[in-house]
């Protein structure tokens, strides 16, 4: 398309040279032009700007792209997961119970809880608390093991006595509702007020529901034992 020079209606047109006070206009939709004629400087739209606009941002996003891939290399999510299988079958406890973590959360294998019941009784039998627990709680919910209410409250009573504050709220519930055991409410009382000092927040609000069921020397009685087995621990509680 012919431009004309609105300052003195000539033809005659060229493009101009950008000059450092433009700013940013030519950086828009606009070109600089100036009549040869009266030398008159103007501006006009450009049909190319925007298509080269374009072309610049796409290889600008593409180079960004690149760079960040380059210096920030992502994790390979098809890694397999590296079970702890063989050290499990020579009889470690930790990888056995990390391995009937494994079956139990379906994290790198079938999700199989009867696999999950097996590794964290053979754990248990070797006194490792966390898998003593775990092993309880199969039983008590009949996950991968017939249910058996007597010898999950001997597994959870294991870890709670050494000081696994989950055991701990655990028994305590076992206590409240006479799963496994006599009903104790006193006793439920002494577990939750153990689980609620390790920072069990449900064991707490458990312990003081169960204050007004209980008569003074009761709590009392509770609270000393409390002391007496919270010093006594050998094991440090787990989350």
């Amino acid at each position: 398309m012919p431009h004309v020079c609105p300052q003195c209606g000539s033809h005659k047109i060229r493009t101009g040279s950008l000059h450092a006070h433009d700013g940013i206009r030519h950086l828009l939709l606009h070109k600089p032009l100036r009549c040869r004629d009266c030398r008159h400087r103007f501006w006009t739209l450009s049909v190319l700007k925007p298509l080269m606009l374009l072309g610049s941002a796409g290889a600008l996003v593409a180079a960004t792209a690149w760079l960040t891939l380059a210096t920030n290399p992502q994790p390979d999510v098809r890694a397999p997961t590296v079970l702890p299988s063989a050290r499990a079958a020579r009889g470690d406890a930790e990888a056995q119970l990390q391995l009937g973590m494994h079956y139990a959360e379906g994290d790198g294998v079938i999700q199989n809880d009867k696999e999950a019941a097996k590794w964290f009784a053979l754990a248990a039998q070797q006194g490792l608390p966390e898998a003593q627990y775990r092993y309880g709680l199969a039983l008590l919910q009949g996950r991968g093991v017939v249910q058996d209410y007597q010898a999950a409250f001997s597994w959870i009573e294991k870890p709670a006595k050494a000081g696994y504050a989950s055991a701990q709220y655990s028994l305590g519930e076992m206590y409240r509702y006479g799963t496994g055991t006599a009903m104790d409410k006193a006793r439920a009382y002494l577990w939750f007020n153990l689980a609620a000092a390790q920072g069990v927040d449900a064991a707490a609000k458990a312990r003081d529901s169960l204050v007004w069921q209980l008569k003074p020397e009761q709590i009392a009685a509770m609270q000393e034992e409390a002391r007496r087995l919270s010093h006594g621990a050998s094991v440090p509680a787990r989350p």
